[in-house]
């Protein structure tokens, strides 16, 4: 059988041409990691993930005076003109954080608080209570929030005042996004909370107590810049 030099011309041109085209297509359904991913939907990079699941913690309270508030009063009641009000206003501990999230959505966001409140013991000794609650708010939209927890008059009457605050932000996959902590007095580590010689002391005693804003009287104010507690 007889083939033309043009013939074979042609057929060493597509021939060179596949050759040159099969590397492109490979690495585009490879990417840099050597696993197929379909065409034209390049991988997004773990930096860059990183940076969507950031939270920024914008405004944090002082474990003081300052976080003492009196209970709200919603009773619109009037006897002879003038509002009813409790004869024994009482104060909470309320803790009040402003964060922020970059991420269009977020499933779920952990808040765990840490407290530790001073008062005196039977004796008049000094005695501290550590408290502590977790919060898991789901369906996060972007932007600024507001997260919240409290004392009840009743602990802080009896217990102490708080003199320091930590709080860990956690993914959904378990990440720490966000970390801080505002203390009045000196510990020997940093993350005094995870430190058992600072829980283990006999003047530390672990306590319930701590609650979620939901379930306070002030839940009624500004609902709408708080998420859904799950």
């Amino acid at each position: 059988m007889k083939v033309s030099v043009k013939g074979c011309v042609f057929c060493a041109t597509v021939l060179a041409a596949l050759l040159m085209v099969d590397p492109v297509l490979a690495q585009l359904r490879t990417g840099s990691g050597g696993k197929l991913s379909p065409i034209g939907q390049p991988k997004v990079s773990q930096a860059n993930k990183a940076g969507e699941d950031k939270v920024e913690i914008k405004r944090f309270p002082p474990p003081n005076k300052t976080a003492m508030v009196r209970t709200p009063e919603f009773n619109a009641a009037v006897t002879g003109g003038q509002p009813k009000i409790s004869k024994r206003p009482r104060e909470w501990a309320l803790f009040e954080v402003k964060y922020s999230t970059p991420s269009k959505w977020m499933d779920e966001l952990s808040f765990t608080y840490h407290v530790m409140a001073k008062g005196k013991d039977d004796d008049g000794k000094d005695a501290y209570s550590y408290y502590t609650l977790t919060l898991r708010y789901i369906n996060i939209p972007k932007g600024d929030h507001m997260s919240s927890v409290a004392l009840p008059p009743s602990m802080v009457e009896r217990y102490g005042e708080p003199i320091s605050l930590a709080l860990e932000i956690v993914g959904k996959d378990g990440t720490v996004l966000a970390t801080q902590s505002e203390t009045i007095i000196n510990y020997p580590t940093k993350e005094w909370w995870k430190d058992s010689n600072v829980l283990d002391k006999p003047q530390v005693s672990r306590r319930t107590g701590l609650m979620d804003r939901s379930k306070t009287p002030f839940a009624l104010i500004n609902a709408d810049d708080y998420e859904v507690v799950q």
